[in-house]
């Protein structure tokens, strides 16, 4: 019984209930204003009571002197009864105490005196119906305002698209109680729409799922769905419409389709429609208004989830992108490492046959001799490449606890002449307590020796490097080691800073280094389940930092990689 406000004087949508013991007084009441209000009479408050429990009616007045219950508590039980009913006392006792606590208690919405005017009488149903119809108006929004914001937590939480128009067909069918729904798209290249869900999905939905909507057989109905306007179909006049709507409405077999446009921020995307197939009542004013509300939330998720499906795409474009990009660094840098040592196989075994009998030490020692090595140079990056490229455990090693001091003193015996010939010291130093880590030591010990030969190599002559090996964590609960190496070189430049690790990035000369170290290092550390990390400003040197846990924490559990050929 909710007023449309344009139709709010039509006083006789509220029907209008009068109780008194004198006949008469009813037969007045209803032949004055039978005409200007829908009315019932009650010759008592029991029969008054069985009446509004059959009939709910908008007002109630009530004589106050009858038999058996009077008036204020006939009013009473009216209010507890229905406490939106307004209620009217018509009383010829002047009994202020009565009418001050019935007005008080709320029992009462106003009251008349006896004789009322007709006029007086009349001005007062009409303000009491008036304020009823408010009141329901009030009470009706708040009700779709709270079923729209429940709708709209539940379709904005979807942002996949196929969920969020199953989502929106449950809403409609679902929550909104119609006989079925559907969702039209529009074709993103014309002026024209097209079925995409329907329900109930059943045989109906699969056949006009086949209709579309266009200029040719549609044009007018698709004018106006993209001129963003709602569109009441009716049954009864289905001959009237163009082909393809009228076909629609004979394959529902609905009374009514009601068709609210889904107007995006730069186009029309669709539209919603509603129906009411099974013959039940008209899509009146409340329903209608429901449906355009959740339209309009349905299309700023619809193109939230276009945004993100969008999003996703780029992602994955960038992701094929960088893919490419590294496949592209890796093959040129690998063409440009075997390019090198190529050029000396190819000038060997070009003179070979001029040098076959020939007796050059030369050429058949050193020359041979470099060419052999160039070869197996060769042989060491492709299978270092191959062994990156398959990535995961190697069944032949497996990880044994590990001193990290034992490690790095080796390395620095190890590297005695490299230090010597390059002018630069080494400082070591190695904490207490140093805790075990469990890891490959051929694998650990290659990552220690690149570090410091690449801190040799960064270093100025007479310059000092410092090596430290320390617990990782707090003092007193160690959660690992770690190693840390300070050269005493120029620095390395905040741009080449996020490329170290890159696969064939070095600054070096091309024949100090094929910039593969880093990269090495770097996987290593990583299949232990530790980190490595670098600082460094131009001018003041670099720092690398090497973290390895007390625990196994590798993806893999006790096995790692074979180790890889040092670069």
């Amino acid at each position: 019984m909710r007023p449309s406000p344009s139709r709010l004087m039509d006083h006789r949508e509220y029907p209008v209930l009068y109780v008194d013991d004198e006949k008469d007084n009813l037969r007045i009441f209803e032949l004055t204003f039978r005409r200007d209000f829908t009315v019932l009479t009650a010759n008592s408050a029991k029969e008054g009571l069985e009446l509004l429990a059959q009939h709910p009616v908008a007002v109630v007045l009530s004589d106050q002197k009858m038999p058996g219950i009077e008036g204020v508590e006939f009013l009473r039980q009216v209010r507890e009864l229905d406490s939106r009913t307004l209620r009217i006392l018509v009383t010829a006792y002047g009994d202020a105490k009565i009418l001050g606590d019935a007005i008080n208690d709320g029992n009462i919405y106003r009251y008349v005196a006896k004789p009322w005017e007709p006029d007086d009488m009349r001005l007062t149903v009409q303000r009491a119906i008036e304020a009823y119809a408010l009141e329901a108006e009030r009470a009706t929004l708040l009700e779709e305002l709270m079923i729209l914001n429940r709708l709209s937590r539940t379709i904005h939480r979807d942002i996949d698209r196929g969920r969020l128009y199953d989502t929106l067909l449950e809403a409609l069918r679902g929550e909104l109680d119609f006989d079925g729904c559907a969702i039209l798209l529009r074709d993103p290249d014309q002026d024209a729409l097209s079925i995409f869900a329907c329900e109930p999905n059943d045989e109906v939905a699969a056949r006009v799922r086949d209709i579309t909507f266009d200029q040719s057989n549609a044009g007018e109905f698709v004018d106006r769905v993209l001129k963003g306007d709602p569109q009441l179909l009716r049954g009864d006049e289905a001959v009237d419409y163009e082909p393809s709507v009228r076909a629609w409405i004979t394959e529902v077999s609905a009374d009514e389709i009601f068709v609210v446009p889904l107007a995006g921020k730069e186009r029309v995307i669709g539209a919603l429609a509603v129906d009411n197939r099974r013959g039940g009542q008209p899509l009146g004013a409340d329903g209608r208004m429901l449906v355009e509300g959740l339209a309009m939330q349905a299309v700023i998720a619809i193109e939230n989830a276009q945004l993100v499906d969008d999003l996703r795409r780029s992602r994955a474009q960038i992701r094929r992108v960088d893919r490419l990009g590294t496949l592209g660094t890796l093959a040129a840098g690998l063409a440009h490492e075997i390019n090198n040592p190529l050029v000396s196989l190819n000038t060997f075994l070009s003179l070979a046959p001029e040098k076959r009998d020939t007796d050059d030490p030369s050429f058949w020692g050193d020359y041979h001799e470099l060419a052999c090595g160039e070869l197996e140079r060769i042989r060491g990056l492709v299978e270092t490449m191959s062994r990156l490229g398959r990535g995961g455990p190697s069944p032949a090693l497996s990880k044994e606890p590990v001193h990290l001091a034992d490690v790095a003193e080796q390395v620095v015996r190890l590297l005695h002449r490299e230090t010597e010939r390059a002018g630069v010291t080494i400082e070591m130093t190695i904490d207490d307590d140093l805790p075990e880590v469990p890891a490959v030591r051929d694998q650990i010990h290659q990552v220690v020796l690149n570090l410091a030969l690449n801190a040799i190599q960064a270093s100025r002559s007479g310059g000092s490097i410092s090596i430290h090996v320390g617990p990782d964590g707090p003092p007193d609960a160690p959660t690992g080691a770690r190693l840390r190496f300070q050269d005493a070189g120029e620095g390395i430049s905040e741009e080449n800073l996020e490329r170290i690790f890159d696969p064939f990035f070095t600054t070096k000369d091309p024949d100090k280094g094929t910039g593969l170290g880093l990269m090495i290092s770097h996987q290593i550390i990583a299949d232990h389940g530790g980190s490595i990390e670098v600082e460094s400003t131009p001018g003041e040197g670099a720092t690398f930092h090497v973290r390895l846990p007390s625990e196994d924490t590798a993806p893999t559990s006790g096995e790692v990689g074979a180790p890889l050929e040092s670069a």
